[in-house]
């Protein structure tokens, strides 16, 4: 998942890099058919992947910003807290200075897999990023 600009800028770099090397080996190996689908593959699911978080970063920055962010699982809070992080235009270190913590504490909040959210710093998540949270909880068998 994309975060910020610095990212943003990255990620589409690369995308430009692995589609300039797609092209190298489709032109390399024109006459090879087989060889340009086995030397591509991995060139291909990589450009699939790139662009994908590119439209989704691309979707975010455009959203309306919501006035309570809505989660029914871990992952789902995590990604929703860096959605409106982006949405109030945000870094992780203006974010950690709003709830009084550091930025590395941020970081760790927005990481895949984390599931350590204490309420309190819901809520002063919550408040620096000037939003409700509502979590919901469901048995496991109904997700």
């Amino acid at each position: 998942m994309i975060k910020n600009e610095r990212q943003y800028a990255y990620s589409r770099k690369k995308l430009q890099e692995l589609e300039d090397g797609l092209g190298s080996i489709k032109g390399q190996y024109a006459d090879k058919p087989n060889k340009v689908k086995l030397l591509s593959q991995g060139y291909a699911e990589h450009i699939a992947q790139i662009r994908e978080e590119i439209v989704e970063y691309m979707r975010i920055k455009s959203s309306p910003v919501p006035s309570v962010l809505r989660a029914h699982t871990p992952e789902e809070l995590r990604r929703r807290i860096i959605e409106l992080r982006m949405l109030r235009g945000l870094t992780q270190e203006d974010l950690a200075k709003r709830v009084g913590c550091k930025q590395s504490d941020i970081s760790r909040l927005e990481k895949k897999g984390y599931k350590g959210f204490s309420l309190t710093t819901l809520e002063k998540v919550a408040f620096a990023l000037e939003s409700k949270i509502e979590i919901s909880f469901f048995p496991m068998s109904s997700r």
